[in-house]
């Protein structure tokens, strides 16, 4: 899965070149997955996702630092935006909206880089210690094993170790339950931006039906991929009289075209309220066929 846009893989080469120059003898794996990889990545529209493992923990912020510094230096020079599309460096005219943007960010919506000292991540135990608040999250309402599984299907490793066959292939049940929060949690602030920004609150709406798309295709043990073919996927698993194939459907030429698109509050409160029923029967569903396994 090479990079296909080309200013983007002379972006992440560049980057990866300064981090390990700097830090020759403390980087240990640097992956790059999602859209960036996976052919999707669209310039002004999508933000990369990286994990990157170090030796010594101490050095974490410093490096995470380093990297946010280098990706608005490098993001100039090659011009892709991703300094307007990473919730991490996003800025707006209102400071309410501001504030949301960065409580994302400590969520870990849109952040680009993931910095993780080796002794931290337990792989096969789907854990990261030594954090006590990535510690909570992961061992509460964050799946690790769907964070880890987008890695092992979508990850390229652009230097050092291949973590990737190191990722079990099963994962425990609590962690499909816990996979069922992002979509969910990603609606609850769609409706938050919403006063603010009925433009982002519709492009928080869009994404959240596709990573429930994720979180049912993890929970049933099947591939991540690309948003087209997972959609493509997911209305393969269920029929038309189980979920509502024309939301989904309207929502992937949504992804497309909502850039451009002029809407009204009321077309988003719609849509917004549309997604949560989507979202929330596709859970349901979902769990009819996981007891029918049993």
């Amino acid at each position: 899965m090479p990079i296909q846009n080309k200013n983007l893989k002379q972006f992440m080469d560049n980057l990866v070149s300064q981090l390990v120059k700097k830090y020759q003898n403390e980087i240990v794996s640097f992956v790059l997955f999602g859209s960036a990889t996976t052919g999707e990545w669209i310039r002004g529209k999508s933000d990369i996702d990286c994990i990157v493992i170090i030796k010594d923990k101490k050095l974490c912020k410093e490096i995470e630092r380093y990297l946010d510094q280098l990706l608005l230096e490098l993001d100039a020079k090659y011009d892709l935006k991703l300094s307007e599309t990473c919730t991490t460096y996003k800025k707006t005219d209102n400071p309410a909206l501001d504030l949301i943007f960065k409580t994302e960010n400590k969520m870990m919506f849109g952040q680009p880089f993931y910095v993780v000292a080796s002794d931290q991540l337990d792989l096969k135990g789907f854990k990261i210690r030594k954090d006590l608040k990535i510690e909570i999250g992961t061992r509460t309402i964050a799946s690790l094993g769907l964070f880890l599984q987008r890695i092992k299907n979508t990850g390229i490793i652009l230097y050092g170790k291949d973590i990737r066959k190191d990722i079990p292939n099963t994962v425990p049940t609590i962690e499909k339950v816990k996979a069922s929060f992002n979509a969910m949690l990603l609606l609850m602030m769609s409706f938050v931006i919403f006063p603010f920004s009925p433009k982002s609150a519709f492009s928080h709406a869009v994404k959240a039906n596709f990573w429930a798309c994720d979180d049912v295709l993890f929970a049933l043990d099947k591939p991540l991929s690309t948003t087209k073919e997972e959609v493509r996927e997911i209305c393969s698993i269920f029929n038309k009289s189980e979920i509502d194939v024309n939301h989904l459907l309207t929502s992937l030429e949504y992804k497309k075209t909502k850039d451009n698109m002029k809407m009204n509050k009321g077309f988003v409160i719609r849509y917004m309220l549309k997604s949560t029923k989507f979202v929330y029967g596709l859970y349901a569903v979902t769990l009819k066929k996981l007891f029918k396994r049993r």
